[in-house]
């Protein structure tokens, strides 16, 4: 509903001002919005006046100051006796929108302008073609690799041009950067993942390692397999007749996030990916935000799936590594939903990480074994805590600009650990700070 509160979606404004051009402007590049005009910040219905003469000021303003101009509506409601003006505006198609030359984005509950990589991926969807569509740089490619899954998968021996042309590999006679991702050269210096067995729940002591760069992302995929393979306990235990194969992470759950950080990942970003396996989860983080107009809900719930790289989710889905498009979420949490730890995704501007967590199955004499209690302190739960317990009086804008969340994720997770009473709040408004509970006369250290 429009009213419950401020959004990513939905903002409130007590009375026109030049500002609903940026917002209108971030509605237009990402999703559909709404401008409530007759509303102050903290949800005080106060009305407008003149709401013709306000409709064609902001009419005007949108036509002169918005390039291209995005489509919208009005809509005027009538609550506890007081006019409101609705401005609704709807994702475009030929992004980036700009106002006075800049492209603006919703965060949370506020507009700012895009960073250059988001800028580059709004110009590259307004011409309806992604980072993968490009021609490579380099075209002196093999598929060996590929060969080798098609004719294990679909009986296919011989990997031509017209078959990678079909495939979406060859487009005017050149390799695209899909190609290149699936090549055994891999020459894209975006697509290393690292891999990395930490010896406990902390990032103190690394155990084992390896990088994976210039192999095709198939590979990849085979190579993320094979180490949890080398660092995961499986095991049997016999259920009346049965026999039962249990794991510390279900394979299926990690299989799906793996699958998903090489299809999903945005390839323009030149960071590694990471998967990081400790001795109580594993942390699967894949480089660059979700998809320009996936929302964050939308993503958590598992219903609605935007391909980044459509051409490399066929080649998964054809070889069967992956089964269909829009399920990995919910497969993931189906591994899941007898146990009494739960995955997390987390989601901020420029990453996407999944924590699988242990399912604590007594598989080496227990010593994988951990406590619902210390499963709180998984993710960014436990790196919040360790900000707050360095810096004490730490405030919430400062902790989510050090762990890269947004508002509504940031007071999430201090909000479970306010509530596993690991940490107190201490003052009120503007004030506000946290610290360790049990360091109650620690004073600020930040």
């Amino acid at each position: 509903m429009f009213f419950d509160g401020e959004n990513k979606t939905v903002e409130y404004k007590q009375e026109y001002s030049k500002t609903i051009l940026k917002t209108a402007c971030a509605y237009a590049n990402f999703h559909d919005g709404r401008i409530i005009l007759g509303i102050k910040n903290d949800g005080t219905i106060i009305g407008v006046d003149n709401i013709d003469e306000l409709k064609l000021n902001i009419e005007d303003a949108i036509n002169d100051s918005i390039l291209p101009r995005p489509y919208y509506e009005f809509e005027i409601v009538t609550v506890e006796k007081k006019k409101l003006l609705i401005l609704k505006v709807y994702k475009g198609d030929h992004t980036p929108y700009m106002y006075q030359n800049k492209a603006y984005m919703r965060r949370d509950t506020s507009t700012v302008q895009v960073d250059a990589i988001i800028n580059q991926n709004l110009i590259l969807e307004g011409r309806n073609i992604g980072y993968e569509d490009l021609i490579s740089r380099d075209q002196g490619l093999t598929f060996n690799y590929l060969k080798q899954l098609m004719k294990k998968h679909l009986q296919i021996s011989d990997l031509s041009d017209d078959l990678l042309k079909t495939l979406g590999l060859i487009e005017n006679n050149q390799y695209n950067n899909a190609a290149a991702l699936l090549s055994d050269e891999n020459p894209q210096k975006s697509s290393v993942v690292q891999l990395i067995a930490f010896a406990d729940t902390t990032v103190s002591r690394i155990k084992d390692r390896e990088t994976l760069d210039a192999c095709s992302v198939l590979q990849q995929f085979d190579a993320c397999m094979a180490f949890y393979k080398k660092h995961i306990n499986t095991g049997e235990i016999i259920e009346s007749p049965y026999r039962k194969t249990v794991e510390d992470v279900p394979i299926v759950a990690y299989r799906e996030a793996v699958a998903n950080m090489l299809v999903h990942r945005d390839y323009s970003v030149n960071v590694d990916s990471r998967i990081e396996i400790f001795s109580n989860r594993i942390e699967i983080v894949s480089p660059g935000g979700l998809p320009l107009d996936l929302l964050n809900e939308e993503f958590i719930e598992g219903r609605i799936s935007k391909a980044r790289n459509i051409k490399i989710a066929d080649i998964f889905l054809r070889l069967r590594i992956i089964e269909k498009l829009a399920t990995g979420i919910r497969r993931i949490r189906e591994q899941y939903a007898d146990q009494h730890v739960k995955p997390q995704f987390i989601t901020s501007e420029h990453s996407v990480t999944v924590v699988l967590p242990f399912l604590g199955h007594s598989l080496s004499n227990n010593s994988n074994s951990i406590s619902e209690e210390e499963h709180i302190w998984e993710g960014k739960e436990q790196l919040i805590y360790n900000l707050i317990k360095k810096h004490p009086m730490i405030k919430r804008v400062d902790i989510q600009k050090n762990i890269d969340l947004e508002k509504s994720q940031t007071i999430e997770l201090i909000n479970k650990l306010r509530k596993a009473g690991r940490i107190i709040k201490v003052g009120n408004g503007p004030a506000t700070g946290y610290r360790d509970s049990r360091d109650r006369d620690a004073s600020s250290g930040w």
